[in-house]
């Protein structure tokens, strides 16, 4: 009985033994990892440079409602701040406005964000936004964000933090037009907008504000009042810096003086070199594609509008005429819209274009295309309208136009100047079918292209009824239902073919960490988490 006894206190003292070196050794391994951790911070610490050097080419103002500088306009997103921003996937996010609501098709009300300070301590109130729309809308007032007012009338403020906006007609996805940058009323209040020495340095509500600035450099430090809590950027300064063309910001990233440069030109390694940096490229606003008119004797059949694009090789036009410098295009939102669904029938079938135009009453002799129309043998050819100022214009004209001919699809390239163009385009008259260059809007809408007044001359009943329920529903997934039926209807019909959208890159060097990728309607897309790193 004693020998048990002293059994259980030997194994009760192992077992107190072990529970004791096992608690000695946990918190001697927590201490070594905080120890560790610490160490890591603070050699992060060392490391983390929180200033970001960036450029502009050509300067003209900082003011981002005068300024016509696509550099200036793509670093004012930091200082400046619209009551609707678009997010990665293209989507119309709340900035300074926190609702929208639809009173009718030609009147909408929105709601302010309450507690934002304009980064000289002022308050942002309703006052502020009908300055900046009517400042937009000013005869004396030449600004890239005309189109985004263009159908409004006039704007009510109804409280601080309301306003509400009267149209001249219906605007699909309106909210989209309301990315136009706010400008505080207080500031330039008894001022002339266009003249007034404020232009220097005028205060916005963004992450970043204006602390000096010079002929030579723009100085900007973290707005340490910003209304957006949830964003405390790493970065505390950014030094603007400007020069007097592209080929000096070139040299300047090369020499390690830039961190980050964007630009439309693919090729930039030319220019760079091709070691020190990193680089993302996206598809950009510029859009090109062939518009067929739907009012003309023949290409009014979807038949043949349908063989045309089936007979044309995209991936062709892209190698011989465009280079690195474009990306094969399928559909005017296809440059990861949230709204498109995909499945825009763009692909090349020769095959399938000769059924098509056989099934619709062709007949291939003597190397073309015929067909008894009216009595008359008709045979299937078309003027196609270039801009002659424009030579890519011109070498993708003729690029289609050899293509069609290999098909037995005659088209006489007629060559115009480029006022002669614009007003074709405008007057959707003059032409059979025409080589299209545009910037696509940030908003989903398809007016342009396939609504009423479209370049093509196009109707449609049943995209007609899509449009409308499109426009009277504010729920996403119905929306994206509606945006397959949409694609659907412009496979069956085709009044235009995308050809090309031109790509941007952005190139950054490889000490610059947090980059995420950028977008068209901001290349500092979450800048607030970046940083420069020593290595």
């Amino acid at each position: 009985m004693k020998n048990n006894i002293f059994k259980y206190i030997f194994i009760l003292f192992l077992i107190i033994l072990g529970i004791v070196t096992y608690s000695l050794y946990k918190k001697d391994e927590k201490k070594a990892k905080q120890e560790q951790e610490q160490k890591e911070i603070e050699e992060a610490t060392i490391n983390v440079v929180k200033e970001l050097r960036l450029a502009i080419a050509e300067y003209d103002t900082i003011n981002p409602i005068l300024t016509n500088n696509k550099n200036v306009q793509e670093i004012s997103k930091i200082i400046y701040e619209p009551l609707i921003s678009i997010g990665e996937n293209y989507k119309g996010e709340y900035c300074l406005a926190t609702e929208i609501s639809k009173k009718s098709n030609l009147s909408y009300v929105v709601k302010l964000r309450e507690g934002v300070k304009w980064q000289d301590g002022t308050d942002f109130t309703a006052n502020d936004v009908k300055f900046t729309v009517e400042t937009i809308k000013s005869d004396s007032v030449n600004t890239i964000y005309k189109e985004n007012l263009k159908f409004v009338s006039n704007v009510e403020v109804v409280d601080n933090n309301t306003i509400v906006f009267n149209l001249t007609q219906e605007v699909p996805f309106f909210e989209y037009n309301l990315t136009f940058p706010i400008m505080s009323s207080n500031y330039y209040q008894g001022e002339d907008f266009n003249t007034t020495g404020k232009n220097r340095n005028p205060t916005g509500t963004g992450l970043f504000k204006i602390a000096s600035s010079d002929e030579n450099v723009i100085v900007l430090e973290k707005n340490t009042n910003y209304w957006n809590t949830d964003v405390n950027s790493v970065l505390e300064k950014i030094n603007v810096n400007f020069y007097a063309n592209m080929g000096e910001v070139y040299n300047a990233f090369k020499n390690g003086n830039i961190d980050i440069i964007n630009t439309s030109i693919n090729s930039v390694n030319k220019y760079i070199g091709s070691i020190g940096y990193s680089s993302e490229q996206y598809k950009g606003r510029e859009y090109d594609f062939l518009a067929l008119n739907c009012a003309n004797n023949i290409l009014s059949s979807s038949a043949v509008r349908k063989a045309i694009n089936y007979s044309i090789d995209k991936n062709n036009i892209i190698v011989s005429c465009y280079g690195n410098e474009y990306s094969r295009c399928e559909f005017p939102i296809d440059y990861a819209s949230w709204i498109y669904p995909g499945g825009a029938d763009n692909g090349t079938n020769v095959e399938e274009a000769r059924n098509i135009l056989q099934n619709d009453g062709w007949t291939y002799r003597n190397n073309s295309w015929q067909k008894t129309i009216n009595g008359r043998t008709t045979t299937l050819s078309f003027y196609l309208t270039v801009n002659v100022d424009n030579d890519l214009n011109v070498a993708v004209g003729e690029n289609i136009r050899a293509q069609l001919k290999s098909m037995g699809i005659t088209v006489n390239l007629r060559k115009v100047s480029a006022d002669n163009y614009h007003n074709i385009i405008n007057s959707k008259t003059g032409y059979d079918a025409i080589i299209v260059n545009m910037n696509t809007s940030f908003s989903p809408s398809l007016n342009t292209f396939m609504g009423s007044g479209n370049i093509s001359n196009y109707s449609s009943d049943d995209l007609n009824q899509l449009m409308t329920e499109i426009n009277n529903t504010s729920d996403e997934n119905t929306m994206k239902e509606k945006y397959k039926k949409v694609i659907e209807v412009y496979n069956r019909d085709m009044p235009f073919i995308s050809l090309a959208r031109k790509n941007n890159v952005t190139v950054y060097n490889t000490n610059l960490v947090g980059v995420t990728k950028p977008t068209t309607y901001s290349i500092y897309n979450h800048i607030d988490r970046w940083y420069r790193k020593n290595y």
